[in-house]
């Protein structure tokens, strides 16, 4: 994976452990930040040396050797894949309520940038369960294809029920406008990482990077790093998010391919949910 670290410390792995084409459009002007500001850093003196990459001898083909990660060599039902042929459904798409004034904790863990909030106000309603948004954070180029075709980049919203079930929304990154939310991220990433420090971003409005009246593609999956467990439901959705080519350009020259190869779906299904 080529990584180029604006310091040259990582940071601790996050204590969840999770890391769940169209034309492109003309850009913008830039969007101020709406006067949110990235507050003071957190203490975090442990630096992580990851047993497990994206090239090399710690890569995808041998994931499945590191301990506790089995799945990720004979699991059968595991992510990302290529979306190609759905089936209609009649159940409905998750109901995203993402809070409009969020603070949300930014670092990174080594192998991506992870974004916490930090209160469980923000959630999804998976056919009326509740799924609080635990952390997200972004691959470039996207893990899932769709129609064999990948974006840019695809971020992860992981969230989990009261028993620990989770459920994943991934979201394509196009490049085209820019986005005012994840300008304000993008700043507390620049200075996590120019510091080798976490910080939080207060007051981030997270229900705009959800998509409206979306359409989902669903499938039963897995993480897409170690341990790779199963029995996570992924909802894809159909609508990719905007950004500019500079906002963009942050999140790839930090981690630019750490996405994980298409995976075989097998017998499994992907059902097309619609609200």
């Amino acid at each position: 994976m080529n990584r180029h670290y604006l310091a040259t410390a990582v940071l601790a792995v996050s204590t969840l452990g999770f890391s769940a084409c169209t034309n492109h459009e003309a850009l913008t002007d830039q969007p101020t930040d709406n006067n949110v500001t990235v507050v003071t850093p957190q203490d975090n003196n442990s630096v992580h040396h990851p047993k497990w990459s994206y090239e090399g001898n710690t890569g995808p083909e041998y994931w499945g050797d590191v301990e506790g990660a089995s799945a990720c060599k004979i699991g059968k039902q595991q992510s990302p894949i290529n979306i190609k042929e759905v089936t209609a459904s009649s159940t409905a798409a998750p109901v995203i309520n993402y809070a409009q004034s969020a603070n949300i904790r930014i670092h990174d863990n080594g192998h991506t940038v992870v974004y916490t909030p930090t209160t469980e106000d923000n959630a999804i309603m998976v056919e009326n369960e509740r799924y609080v948004l635990k952390q997200f954070h972004y691959h470039t180029p996207s893990e899932h294809q769709i129609g064999s075709q990948s974006y840019p980049g695809e971020i992860h919203f992981v969230h989990a029920n009261s028993e620990g079930n989770l459920a994943v929304v991934g979201i394509m990154l196009q490049i085209g406008e820019a986005n005012d939310v994840l300008r304000v991220l993008l700043n507390g990433t620049e200075l996590t990482t120019q510091n080798d420090d976490e910080y939080t971003a207060n007051g981030v409005d997270l229900s705009a990077l959800a998509p409206v009246m979306p359409t989902f593609y669903h499938y039963d999956g897995s993480l897409t790093t170690p341990p790779c467990s199963e029995q996570v439901q992924w909802f894809v959705s159909k609508k990719p998010l905007t950004l500019a080519s500079d906002q963009f350009a942050i999140m790839s020259d930090l981690y630019e391919g750490n996405n994980r190869p298409i995976q075989p779906q097998g017998a499994r299904k992907v059902e097309q949910l619609n609200h």
